[in-house]
């Protein structure tokens, strides 16, 4: 009985150790999002189940743009979306979208830190654009 109970034991020790190594693994894969300022031009390769992230800071009442536009390549597409950065919150931003997406303009609600992430099917070359005033 004694050793049935003991390896159950190293059993479930062994299964325990698998979880939490694949969900470090996981997160260390994670990079931290990049920091812009206003005005920004950047350039990345996006595709698969990755994203790339951005945060940029802006001031209650301005007025935040982002454009994107990629090199056409098949049927890719790349898109992006803007959010709240504050811990807990990450609320979608509400705006005014244009030029079938690729364009987002949006009132800043409250200071703080905002998220924009990028994410392509299947995958893109990208440029970003963003700007705060």
């Amino acid at each position: 009985m004694k050793l049935k109970l003991h390896w159950r034991s190293l059993l479930l020790a062994a299964f325990a150790i698998l979880v939490f190594t694949a969900h470090v693994s996981r997160a260390q894969d994670e990079k931290p999002p990049k920091r812009l300022r206003s005005p920004a031009t950047v350039r990345g390769l996006v595709g698969g189940e990755s994203m790339d992230k951005y945060v940029i800071r802006a001031r209650k009442g301005r007025t935040m743009t982002v454009r994107i536009s990629w090199r056409k390549e098949g049927d890719n597409h790349a898109d992006f979306s803007v959010a709240s950065a504050s811990e807990g919150d990450g609320e979608q931003l509400t705006g005014q979208e244009s030029d079938n997406g690729k364009r987002w303009t949006g009132k800043i609600p409250k200071t703080g830190d905002y998220l924009i992430s990028v994410t392509a099917v299947p995958s893109a070359n990208y440029t970003l654009r963003v700007s705060v005033k």
